[in-house]
């Protein structure tokens, strides 16, 4: 017997929320620029997608999902994971935008004065009006900042939640046109390797919303292009650390992420025993004395560097045993 999708049987149950047209103008107003009244009544309806939301509440959900989201395949993993980032921090809103659209199609919301992060919002016209609203965690000192984004359109059967919308905003406090900056002055410094790295950053961010579009996108992409191709043309592993008494070999390195931020983790061949922690210990210092001369800028463009020491070379197949150690350079 085929299983009935929860949020459609509610859909059915439920009496739509219904909210009145906020303006026959063509146009787009963002934030304050939007009648209050009107934000009162968009803002009570987000609040209660929210909780149903944080609550993973789907079958109360369903009474404010478009017909076009329900019949999404991926909405409910969508569904999970804003659930799951909202049980983790309250998410405040950053910037809302009520439209009313001159096409159908597709239409375009420029926001310019933004210095470096100036973007522009291109969206698809699910309807005449539209409500976009994007939130980012309450907690200011969270480095790794996600956004949450919600589409509503007023369709016929009255305003309902078009679109959501999960993405990366900012890694290690920076958005994507900062840490493309940054990448910049560290190739200039000649740090290729550091700066390939924050452009991977960068290029992960750049896109905190599927409707989001940075103005330097293209510059950003194309910078991370020549970054990346010079760096993999320059640096093959293993990577001989020859300035360390005990020859150790940089097998790879990659991002770790956590709340402290996204920090570059080491891994390397050690040829001291794993069991032997006090010489392990030992030779991590000395690995990190030399590791600017090897990776030239990595010591001084990252607060934290994260080792990774290992006896035989780490395989997918299975847990290889490692030793993790921390340095907090800043």
């Amino acid at each position: 017997m085929k299983t009935l999708n929860p949020l459609k049987v509610i859909y059915c149950l439920l009496i739509p929320v219904i909210l009145q047209s906020c303006s026959n103008e063509i146009g787009a107003w963002k934030n304050e620029q939007i009648k209050q009244s009107n934000r009162d009544e968009l803002h009570a309806l987000n609040a209660q997608v929210f909780k149903c939301l944080k609550a993973n509440d789907t079958k109360s959900l369903g009474a404010y999902i478009s017909k076009e989201l329900l019949d999404d395949n991926y909405t409910s993993r969508l569904v999970e994971l804003a659930g799951n980032k909202l049980k983790l921090d309250s998410f405040v809103n950053f910037n809302e935008y009520y439209v009313v659209n001159k096409y159908t199609g597709a239409d375009t919301i420029n926001s310019p004065k933004q210095g470096v992060n100036s973007f522009r919002l291109v969206y698809p016209g699910m309807a005449e009006e539209m409500y976009i609203a994007m939130f980012l965690p309450k907690n200011t000192k969270t480095l790794n900042r996600s956004m949450i984004t919600a589409v509503y359109a007023r369709y016929s059967y009255g305003w309902k939640l078009g679109k959501l919308d999960i993405g990366t905003y900012t890694f290690n406090g920076k958005t994507s046109p900062e840490l493309y900056e940054q990448a910049k002055q560290e190739y200039k410094s000649g740090y290729l390797f550091c700066a390939a790295n924050t452009i991977t950053l960068a290029t992960t961010c750049s896109r905190p919303n599927d409707i989001w579009q940075y103005l330097a996108e293209d510059k950003l992409y194309e910078f991370s292009k020549t970054v990346t191709n010079q760096a993999n043309a320059k640096y093959h592993y293993p990577i001989m650390l020859d300035g360390v008494s005990t020859k150790p070999r940089i097998i790879r390195v990659y991002f770790t992420t956590n709340d402290e931020g996204s920090y570059p983790t080491i891994g390397y061949q050690t040829h001291i025993s794993l069991k032997n922690i006090d010489a392990i210990k030992k030779e991590n210092e000395e690995i990190r004395k030399n590791i600017g001369s090897v990776i030239p800028g990595i010591d001084k463009t990252n607060k934290i560097i994260l080792y990774t020491a290992y006896n035989e070379m780490p395989v997918s197949t299975r847990i290889v045993p490692h030793y993790d150690m921390k340095d907090v350079l800043q």
